[in-house]
């Protein structure tokens, strides 16, 4: 039964400057990095046409360089100094208008400069030297730069845009110089709050100028570094005051710097909606919009940050990664229907996935809006899936919605390891995407067997045309002496049994699971170690979650080898060997073993010329985490 609520603030029609948007729900910057050749192409296209249509009032879109050559990143930027690049744009603006929503251009310039030799305040990049603008440019350097940012606002409106996002925070050139930390200049744009506002300042006044009175302007503004000695609310009030005095037409509150870059983006430790009250402090301050940003995905949330008048819009950037029919959702009362982010910061962060780049650990689709479409198949057919974990589960939904008739055989519940993934600290939001999974199984046709297992002949006995082997992994057991001991167990029995015994316990694999179980069991009276045989643990997870983690796991004494092995497991000691072959022990009472899972697959070699079409999918294919799965199972009933 779907909830009865009324988001009557949430839906209103808003304004920013002369901008009139249809809701209060902005999707703010979210780099995609799609772009080739430095030009917009069909995956960008369909990635924000999916967004826009599912009815977001308004996206900010990425900077072009507008300093080309000079300050060119490279051909995932884009451009728009030669009409066929600014062509793509255009489309890609048009493109947003056709599904009902707005376009801002984020308008931003780097924060470095490149000089031939190290110099006071020099730090090493690659293979060249780099200085922070915001204290090496000029007077007329940054006179010029204003200019030309200025000018790619104006292009923008040429092009089509609604507005420009002027980018005041995250660390980056502006964000610098109203850091009392940051800003070591003794000039007019140093010192004081007006003088190291200056720049902005002059900048929304020249944008005005250049691009028209009337041409929306918006300040992602940084609130709080969180940093001693960083800009810091009171301050900021100031200088929002400053801006709208200047011309600008609403304020982004946003936090954080590049050392604090889990404020800007917060991860699962951080509680729902971080940033609201600074939000709420800076909407005192002026008399424009004012909108909160920071780890909102819940339209509940969101109704109650505007009702509470503690903003005049709320943006969401992953919340519409994971599901960019949120808008249209929530305004239909269908909210257990939402796919909720976990706010794991794996898929969407960083360079993402190869091959894909920046997509979603919940949403298999982001990123794939272009090439993956569902459409009815032409041949009905029989699919079973065996194996109900977050691949197979994804991959029956995916097969059913194309018309196929669809069983699922799950031996004991529904789940997998998505089961068992929120019991580690903090990662309660993982739960979520299986009560998602299982709420679009509920409203689907396919047929579920649970709690029984089920063999070669009764695969057979259904004459199926298609089988989707979902069945997992198992624990790897290498061979080590004294790993059958009782006191080893799998990390898997952990979370089962969701508790271990002993006092000193060592953790063999240094992975995302190892890690998140040390940060789970330690505790002032329980030591834990963990054994790592590469020369870092948890190689793959992103670095925002992984400097969290890392923290944590200090904070509460957890003992860390690197470029360690384990050569002997014996009763209450292990036997570790370091890369130099040095030889030590530590004591320990429970070994839990943590490493690289073997994929459960029989079912594949055991079907073979038996069944037309057999298709391994998630961890059953090749180990991986919960989007790798997601998009695996979503490949595979593609291809039916």
């Amino acid at each position: 039964m779907e909830e009865e609520m009324n988001f009557t603030k949430l839906f209103a029609a808003g304004s920013i400057g002369s901008c009139r948007l249809k809701n209060r729900i902005i999707m703010p910057l979210f780099p995609t990095k799609y772009a080739t050749d430095s030009r917009v192409n069909p995956k960008m296209l369909e990635f924000y046409r999916t967004r826009a249509k599912g009815g977001v009032g308004l996206i900010v879109l990425d900077c072009p360089c507008l300093d080309y050559p000079r300050a060119y990143k490279g051909p995932q930027e884009l451009r728009f100094d030669l009409d066929d690049y600014a062509a793509g744009l255009t489309e890609l603006v048009e493109t947003i208008h056709a599904e009902g929503s707005k376009a801002f251009m984020h308008l931003n310039y780097p924060h470095e400069k490149t000089v031939m030799e190290k110099i006071t305040g020099a730090t090493k990049k690659k293979d060249a030297w780099v200085v922070p603008l915001a204290n090496f440019m000029s007077p007329k350097d940054a006179e010029n730069i204003i200019t030309i940012m200025a000018d790619g606002a104006a292009k923008a409106r040429t092009i089509g845009y609604d507005g420009v996002e002027i980018q005041a925070s995250y660390g980056d050139l502006i964000a610098q110089l109203l850091s009392p930390l940051l800003n070591k200049r003794s000039d007019d744009m140093g010192g004081t709050i007006e003088n190291r506002a200056r720049f902005l300042t002059r900048l929304i006044q020249t944008v005005k100028a250049t691009a028209g009175r009337d041409f929306p302007v918006m300040v992602k503004l940084v609130c709080d570094e969180f940093v001693p000695g960083g800009l810091c609310i009171d301050e900021s009030q100031k200088i929002a005051g400053l801006a709208e005095a200047a011309g600008a037409d609403a304020i982004v509150a946003n936090a954080g710097n590049k050392t604090t870059k889990h404020v800007t983006i917060p991860p699962n430790e951080s509680p729902p909606g971080p940033l609201i009250d600074l939000a709420a402090q800076i909407k005192t301050a002026v008399n424009i919009p004012v909108v909160a940003i920071g780890k909102i995905n819940d339209p509940k949330l969101a109704e109650a940050v505007l009702a509470q008048e503690k903003a005049d819009f709320v943006a969401m950037a992953r919340a519409l990664v994971a599901d960019p029919d949120l808008p249209q959702k929530a305004a239909s009362g269908l909210l257990e229907n939402i796919r909720r982010c976990n706010y794991c910061l794996q898929d969407c962060a960083e360079k993402g996935v190869p091959g894909i780049g920046r997509c979603c650990g919940v949403n298999p689709f982001a990123g794939n809006e272009y090439s993956w479409k569902i459409f009815p198949a032409q041949e009905k057919k029989k699919v079973l899936v065996i194996g109900g974990g977050p691949s197979g589960v994804q991959a029956a939904i995916v097969a059913n919605r194309k018309g196929h008739n669809v069983e699922l055989w799950e031996q004991h519940e529904l789940g997998g390891q998505a089961r068992l993934s929120f019991i580690a600290p903090f990662k309660e939001d993982t739960a979520d995407i299986l009560r998602y999974l299982k709420k679009s199984l509920d409203d689907s046709t396919v047929q579920i067997r649970c709690g029984r297992p089920t063999d070669v002949s009764e695969i057979l006995s259904r004459a199926p045309d298609v089988v989707i082997v979902a069945t997992g992994s198992r624990p790897g057991f290498p061979s080590i002496p004294g790993i059958d001991s009782e006191w080893v167990t799998d990390v898997r029995s952990v979370y089962e049994n969701r508790s271990v015994s002993g006092q000193k316990i060592v953790i063999v694999g240094g992975g995302d699971i190892g890690c998140e179980t040390a940060d789970w069991l330690a505790k002032p009276e329980i030591q834990v170690t963990v054994v790592e045989i590469l020369p870092q643990v948890l190689h793959r997870m992103k670095k925002i979650p992984k400097e969290r983690l890392l923290r944590r796991l200090s904070a509460k004494g957890v003992t860390i080898f690197t470029e360690t092995e384990v050569s002997a497991i014996e009763k209450n000691l292990v036997r570790l060997k370091k890369k130099d072959g040095q030889m030590f022990t530590v004591k320990a009472d429970k070994v839990i073993l943590a490493i690289n899972a073997v994929p459960e697959n029989n079912l594949v070699e055991a079907l073979k010329g038996k069944i037309k079409q057999v298709i391994a999918v998630g961890d059953a294919a090749s180990p991986g985490n919960l989007g790798s799965a997601l998009r695996s199972g979503t490949a595979a009933a593609l291809n039916i």
